[in-house]
């Protein structure tokens, strides 16, 4: 099916002045950046069951790329250039919802490139950005997605175009089994909401440790929308696990499970795939019933470059408002810039080569001195040393694990 990509002069005639619908991006480029913008289509999750991660994505996304048009590129100057903007030319930042529905997420998708993206980065759900690279594939058009940690969205067929940046769940998932085991721990517990990206995410995890010998004794789920998790809880306390894992992707869901573990006193070590650690309203809402649970996070302290972005972020939303997502969106825009640079067009095959040949990119996340590395064919580029494993405490993850860390 084709689909009419519109000529952007033409676009903005018909559209009127669409700075009026990225916000703060395009607003503050016309001094710095300069020439016809490089317009970069999102994907967001306004309503759904990704809402809580994705908005503070799109916050990141809003207030990086005004700073890119600025020229304020922290340390990134030697490596994406330094000129302002996207080869001298400003971002502008286009939206549409697709409401973490796959369904949607293709139509969405095609939408934003007929209105004129460049680019898309895909800051919704990975179980919807699953079906929007169809869209990258068949329009040959480069795709971020920097928050997705689904192994998956990187594997054939359909991923020719689609890039990642935050550590697959896969290699998360061999730092949980490396900590585990120096535990001497067995039996796993895993409960998890029924929104898509839960399941792909719980799967996934599963069968990581169940390949590597661990005992998954319950596997319970929580429908989006219900209270409380006492039922679920009381299944997994009667199965004597030695971990309970959440693989929760919903926030007020995530938190109504930490309060019943906390209320059925389940003595099992909590432990959880991190969009925890993304989302602060999971934090507020579950109170002091998340303190001591452990994840394995691309944030933690000793990275320069991440104490770089972090300042720029928090500048604008105060302090203790950074997550690794914010990181993630960064090197995903510095990324598009680097490889524009490099190919010197925003042709998506001459985009997707050049990104096939960044190394030894110099990442906001990990630990000090992680860098990306793609190469064709390989389209997630971190490795352990973009893990650290940090303990809530004050109903923060503001604690390193002192049993154990990742490629130490």
């Amino acid at each position: 099916m084709m689909f009419q990509i519109f000529n952007k002069t033409i676009l903005a005639a018909a559209m009127g002045v669409l700075t009026s619908l990225v916000g703060p991006a395009s607003a503050q480029a016309a001094d710095k950046a300069k020439g016809e913008p490089v317009v970069i289509g999102v994907i967001e999750d306004r309503s759904g069951s990704a809402t809580f991660y994705s908005q503070e994505s799109v916050k990141a996304i809003k207030l990086f790329a005004e700073s890119i048009n600025k020229g304020e590129l922290a340390y990134m100057g030697g490596t994406a250039g330094s000129e302002p903007g996207i080869q001298g030319r400003s971002i502008e930042l286009i939206f549409e919802d697709d409401e973490n529905n796959a369904n949607l997420t293709v139509v969405k998708s095609r939408r934003l490139i007929e209105r004129g993206a460049d680019v898309l980065f895909f800051l919704s759900g990975s179980g919807a950005t699953m079906q929007g690279r169809v869209v990258c594939a068949e329009q040959k058009i480069l795709c971020m997605a920097p928050t997705n940690v689904s192994s998956r969205l990187v594997s054939p067929p359909n991923n020719e175009y689609i890039f990642t940046m935050a550590p697959i769940s896969e290699l998360s998932g061999g730092a949980y089994i490396d900590a585990w085991k120096k535990l001497n721990f067995k039996r796993v517990a895993i409960i998890s909401d029924s929104s898509p990206t839960s399941r792909v995410l719980r799967d996934a995890y599963k069968k990581t440790w169940e390949a590597a010998g661990f005992e998954t004794v319950a596997d319970e789920m929580m429908e989006i929308g219900s209270t409380d998790a006492n039922s679920q809880v009381m299944r997994v306390r009667g199965q004597k696990p030695d971990v309970v894992f959440d693989s929760f992707a919903s926030a007020a869901e995530s938190a109504a499970m930490y309060k019943s573990l906390q209320r059925f006193d389940v003595r099992a070590q909590r432990w959880a795939q991190n969009n925890l650690t993304a989302t602060p309203k999971i934090w507020e809402l579950a109170g002091n019933a998340v303190d001591g649970a452990l994840v394995v996070d691309p944030i933690g302290p000793g990275n320069p470059n991440t104490d770089a972005v972090k300042s720029i972020y928090e500048k604008v939303h105060g302090e203790s408002s950074f997550v690794w997502l914010h990181a993630v969106v960064w090197d995903g825009l510095m990324l598009v810039k680097t490889a524009a640079k490099s190919a010197d067009t925003l042709d998506g095959t001459a985009l997707r080569d050049a990104m096939e040949k960044v190394t030894a990119f110099p990442s906001a996340f990990g630990q000090k001195g992680n860098t990306l590395n793609f190469a064709k064919g390989v389209h997630n580029g971190t490795s352990e040393k973009g893990l650290v494993i940090v303990q809530f405490k004050d109903q923060k993850p503001s604690v390193l694990w002192d049993v154990y860390q990742p490629a130490k």
